[in-house]
């Protein structure tokens, strides 16, 4: 045997001792963040990516981060396509830690560590991370074992996820970004929708209320999963009200997006483009 007998680098009461100290650490100079497993509802598999995505859960859990200067990353850049905020940070957790709180989860890809596209929400910025890489060797077998990952993260860019986590802060993320439709209700019961509960037209789910507004009967709805015209009878699941649409305002605007040029490309793509043309290529 080529090293010297008499000398053990794996002594499971010091990896013990070991850890206790990184876990007593982590929980002194780190911050409370939550850990948000990524539940994938619709996947593409040619080009093996997620289609559509839910965040139900929200782990609250101690992290430190390593970027004590502030975020890395590119920072705030101006492109043709607007500002985009590039920041990145590194997450340290523990392996305890992820076994107790995490790893039980049942929408994980893998228990053993966490995953890559699973969100960390810093509540001291305010800030969404998207998970990019998780280094599990670094530091490398200290005392024999490994007792951190380290998750490489960059800001989170919202693509119509679906948060049901329970956390207003979190949860209004989707609120303020997701593609909402007003519309204006008349006749009805005189219940009130509730927020978040599913909005259906008959027996099917057709979209999830955002507000309801009673003086003015305007209902702001999201995930919508149909076309919504007037005169349809939309049914709260949970309160039970129960209005008729009158009016819908108009798809091409965005409340929650001031920038949106969607009615520009609108009146300005006739000039350009011939929709009713059947044979661009060829005689009709």
């Amino acid at each position: 045997m080529p090293t010297n007998v008499f000398f053990n680098h794996a002594v499971s009461t010091e990896q013990q001792l070991y850890e206790d100290l990184v876990v007593e650490s982590l929980r002194i100079y780190g911050h409370e963040t939550y850990y948000l497993p990524r539940q994938v509802i619709e996947e593409d598999t040619i080009l093996n990516e997620d289609v559509q995505s839910k965040f139900g859960d929200a782990y609250s859990v101690e992290m430190y981060i390593e970027n004590a200067e502030g975020f890395e990353g590119e920072g705030d850049l101006m492109s043709k396509f607007g500002v985009q905020v590039r920041d990145q940070a590194t997450f340290v957790i523990s392996l305890r830690s992820w076994e107790r709180f995490i790893s039980l989860d049942s929408n994980l890809a893998t228990s053993f560590r966490p995953n890559e596209g699973d969100l960390v929400y810093f509540p001291l910025s305010g800030s969404m991370f998207e998970i990019k890489f998780v280094e599990h060797e670094d530091p490398f077998y200290q005392v024999g074992k490994l007792f951190v990952f380290k998750l490489r993260c960059e800001l989170f860019e919202y693509s119509q996820e679906d948060f049901d986590t329970g956390i207003g802060d979190i949860d209004l993320i989707e609120d303020e970004q997701a593609y909402s439709l007003s519309m204006t209700m008349g006749s009805g019961n005189s219940k009130d929708y509730v927020a978040n509960e599913d909005i259906k037209i008959g027996s099917t789910v057709v979209a999830e209320a955002v507000s309801w507004h009673q003086p003015t009967s305007k209902l702001l709805a999201k995930d919508i999963t149909t076309t919504l015209e007037v005169n349809d009878v939309l049914v709260g699941a949970v309160s039970g009200a129960q209005f008729t649409i009158t009016s819908i305002d108009d798809r091409m605007t965005f409340a929650n997006d001031a920038a949106a040029q969607n009615l520009d490309f609108e009146s300005k793509d006739s000039s350009y483009l011939d929709l009713s043309e059947t044979n661009p290529f060829g005689e009709p």
